[in-house]
């Protein structure tokens, strides 16, 4: 089992464990633990559509950030569209950047790339759920495009490949981590000014 592979079975069966018996009960949690189920089940299958190999897996995300999306966009489409397209071709470039010149690429490529994708998110968007929705959708476009440019030059390609899976695992970890901090911090500074109060009270 490839490393890719390892990442995203990892990540994604935590994933499923912890919203599963951790997450209080809601569609929400419903909702995520089936998505996680068929995209771990369709990871390894694929179809073909307009001469390209796509995975189940691919097709179960793209659905389900089409209806992401479209409840989440709210006002400033335009930005938000832009903002979207940054995250996708940084992910293009970046592995185009990775085929024509690996040596510079001295640090593990999922983890580096999944770093970048993280940091613009966090950079870009605000909101904890826009974070999610447009990372994904970022994703998603950025593999849609990378898997053009590569069957361009290779005449084969796989749309949603387990590197695909282990970068947007290894990136959605990274922001329920930081989401995990953020919390943790608004907690501890709201405990710090309570007990500040109460001294000078």
């Amino acid at each position: 089992m490839e490393t890719a592979d390892q990442y995203f079975y990892f990540l994604s069966w935590m994933g499923w464990i912890i919203v599963t018996f951790f997450f209080p009960k809601s569609a929400v949690r419903t909702y995520l633990s089936i998505l996680l189920l068929l995209v771990i089940a369709g990871s390894t299958t694929a179809v073909q559509i307009f001469g390209f190999s796509v995975t189940v897996s691919f097709l179960v995300l793209a659905v389900s950030a089409l209806i992401l999306v479209v409840n989440t966009l709210k006002q400033k489409y335009l930005l938000q569209y832009l903002s979207i397209c940054t995250v996708a071709m940084a992910y293009v470039c970046f592995i185009i950047f990775e085929i024509y010149d690996p040596v510079w690429i001295i640090f593990d490529r999922t983890w580096l790339l999944s770093f970048i994708i993280l940091y613009l998110s966090l950079l870009l968007f605000k909101a904890k759920r826009e974070r999610f929705v447009f990372q994904l959708t970022g994703v998603l476009l950025g593999e849609i495009l990378h898997s053009i440019v590569i069957d361009r030059i290779f005449s084969f390609s796989v749309i949603g490949s387990f590197e695909f899976l282990a970068v947007l695992a290894l990136s959605t970890a990274g922001l329920c981590t930081w989401m995990i901090f953020e919390t943790l911090t608004i907690q501890l500074d709201s405990l710090i000014q309570k007990r500040v109060r109460e001294r000078q009270g």
